[in-house]
């Protein structure tokens, strides 16, 4: 990064605005392909890098309040990057349905109108089912979720057929992309079987957010892959953050720098094709101590930048702009896109969720109780469990997810006005509410022995991502966006008045992606926007 000669503004080839995993990826990648030769800055608006990526130590377990499990053979690039950067992974529990009777469904006695029984389904079978008569390919006994058929013909699925259900797969002449995932699976299946789904299903199934039908079929051939396996990160998913920013923060300085707590509020395009951004700059010296302690970056990671006016606004010129950003803070500044990059940013839907995580110093499970336990009797969409026994001490963990509505009961307990990290150990309410469902005998009212309980809870923490500046989770395609064009557009274009159509302006990230809700995505849209950067 250097002066520009005709004023003190600050000049970069590459100016990357989101220090989320993939701003960090697209500045790694970016010095790999590119050297020294090539000025990259990143700019992140809050005091710490990561995103939503966020790994906290609670009484020696690991909580992942962000993203915590990935497909091993579905995300090569993924896979790479943690090979790459010297870490390891680690088996996850599959993607498993609660099996308690309320959560179970008939739905031969459903379809025939109560004439005969069949089977009683998961809410997982259900959706398979309601997937596979949607494509209607793998030959298999549609009536039966659980043929062989179905099986094989799921293990030959690849990228190419992923391809083919976004752009071309329809059923009754009717494009799947076209159509809300809601409304696809009740041209399949009942409604009392789709509102099954809907309230006991696991993992985040956003069938009530009426969907992409296309994108969130995909999705699930991914999730539901019968080769495929799980796997989550051995150090903690954020040491995929800290050993970026320790690789990025170590090489030549004039070459590339990393700045937190620069928010993005101005683009304007030049007349010899750069772009002119402004940031709002804040001095925060305790995110600066906890940004060295959470991301281990120890140099030059600060608010460095000497350029400032009065008002603490920074100056940048860029022949190039990444918009490594989610749609919350893109949304913000859609008055300064052109209007169909605008129309292309509101075409995600935010998806907000919510965890929560509890330490137990005498948990009533072990090592052998299955995630959902309880979740259908629990506001939850998922819960699992975690147990370590040392001698004769014994200590567990348990992840309460949640999506609405089932996170609106949890969201009361959020403490700050600025909810930018978990907070721990913040509100006793929090714990009271986990008591009302999750202690070892909820048929046990005694207020004496709950309270007994609720001293073994020794740590609690929650991370509402519905809050700004991330209003989601994650997020997913809407109904009518052929996304494999909307990323197109939206991963080089030119600003608004620019004199020349160098599409110099970049957005990439997990909401714009064809991989959403994962890293993957965030990682592939990098590599397509490095492909335009000159």
């Amino acid at each position: 990064m250097g002066r520009d000669r005709v004023s003190d503004i600050i000049s970069s080839d590459t100016v990357i605005v989101g220090g989320g995993i993939t701003g960090l990826y697209t500045f790694y990648k970016l010095k790999q392909l590119k050297g020294v030769n090539h000025t990259v800055s990143l700019f992140e608006a809050t005091g710490r890098f990561g995103g939503r990526i966020e790994t906290v130590e609670m009484g020696g377990f690991l909580a992942e309040y962000g993203p915590m499990r990935f497909e091993k053979l579905a995300q090569p690039l993924l896979m790479d990057l943690i090979t790459e950067l010297g870490l390891e992974t680690k088996p996850f529990v599959p993607y498993t349905a609660a099996k308690d009777p309320d959560s179970l469904f008939d739905l031969t006695f459903d379809e025939s109108g109560g004439k005969c029984s069949g089977s009683k389904l998961t809410t997982l079978e259900l959706l398979k089912l309601g997937i596979l008569r949607l494509l209607n390919a793998s030959g298999g006994d549609m009536n039966d979720p659980n043929d062989p058929r179905h099986r094989a013909w799921w293990a030959t699925l690849d990228e190419e057929y992923y391809s083919y259900v976004r752009n071309e797969a329809s059923y009754n002449g009717k494009h799947l992309y076209e159509i809300g995932f809601w409304n696809a699976l009740s041209l399949v299946l009942s409604y009392r079987a789709v509102n099954k789904i809907i309230h006991y299903g696991t993992f985040y199934h956003l069938i009530h957010f009426n969907p992409n039908a296309a994108e969130w079929i995909i999705f699930w051939l991914r999730g539901l892959h019968p080769d495929d396996e799980l796997v989550g990160i051995k150090q903690g998913t954020e040491s995929l953050v800290q050993e970026l920013v320790r690789k990025l923060d170590s090489g030549p300085e004039l070459s590339g720098s990393l700045h937190l707590n620069h928010r993005l509020t101005a683009l304007f395009s030049q007349p010899d094709g750069r772009v002119l951004l402004e940031f709002k700059a804040e001095n925060k010296a305790e995110n600066k101590a906890e940004n060295k302690a959470e991301n281990k970056a120890e140099n030059k990671t600060e608010n460095k930048i000497g350029n400032k006016t009065d008002n603490n606004v920074v100056k940048v010129l860029a022949k190039n702009v990444v918009l490594a950003l989610p749609r919350c803070p893109l949304m913000q500044l859609r008055p300064q896109l052109p209007e169909y990059i605008g129309e292309l940013v509101d075409s995600v839907i935010p998806i907000p969720l919510v965890k929560c995580f509890f330490v137990n110093e005498n948990p009533w499970w072990n090592e052998f109780t299955p995630p959902q336990t309880r979740a259908s009797s629990t506001p939850a969409r998922e819960i699992h469990y975690a147990f370590r026994k040392d001698g004769n001490q014994k200590r567990g963990i348990v992840m309460v997810y949640g999506d609405p509505p089932s996170m609106r009961y949890w969201m009361p307990f959020v403490r700050q006005p600025e909810h930018l990290k978990a907070e721990l150990n913040r509100d006793k309410r929090l714990v009271e509410g986990y008591l009302q469902y999750l202690r070892s005998n909820p048929d046990n009212t005694d207020v004496e022995d709950i309270e007994a309980e609720a001293e073994l809870i020794s740590c609690f923490g929650i991370r509402d991502w519905s809050r700004e500046p991330f209003e989601a989770g994650c997020h997913i395609w809407k109904a009518g966006v052929r996304a494999e064009e909307a990323i197109k557009e939206l991963t080089a274009f030119s600003l608004q008045g620019s004199q020349l159509s160098n599409k110099n302006i970049h957005i990439c990230g997990e909401a714009y992606s064809d991989f959403q809700g994962f890293i993957e995505g965030g990682l592939r849209t990098a590599l397509q926007v490095i492909k335009h950067i000159t």
